[in-house]
């Protein structure tokens, strides 16, 4: 799989609330790389980045990963979805073997209200 775009889904930024990325329109992705770099964290709850997928009909969206275990440390993080990834280890906190979807978006969710700094990066692999 060639890295066809890489891109900003959540710009550095202290937050304290779940936050989601805009829509994404993938239609030849095979594989997602996400990279949350977490450069600030107070809290003990953690983040959790978790990838949705969106229904075409009603436009709900549904869950397609955990978003792993909550990170509540400063460092940079990995998590991939797509057919044929191999087990999560290292700094790669889950993986996902299924395929990309067309539609969808990352909800970066706080497991408490305090205030983590962090950023949130995609590559699409086709």
């Amino acid at each position: 799989m060639d890295c066809n775009v890489q891109r900003t889904l959540l710009p550095s930024a202290a937050r304290t609330v779940a936050t989601a990325c805009p829509v994404q329109n993938e239609v030849t992705a095979r594989a997602l790389r996400l990279y949350l770099s977490v450069t600030a964290a107070s809290g003990t709850g953690g983040l959790q980045p978790i990838i949705r997928g969106y229904d075409k009909v009603s436009g709900n969206t549904v869950s397609l990963s955990t978003g792993g275990t909550a990170i509540v440390a400063v460092g940079t993080y990995c998590y991939e979805m797509g057919l044929g990834i191999g087990a999560a280890s290292g700094n790669i906190k889950e993986c996902q073997n299924r395929p990309a979807p067309v539609q969808w978006d990352v909800n970066v969710v706080a497991g408490d209200g305090t205030s983590y700094t962090y950023s949130l990066s995609v590559e699409v692999l086709r």
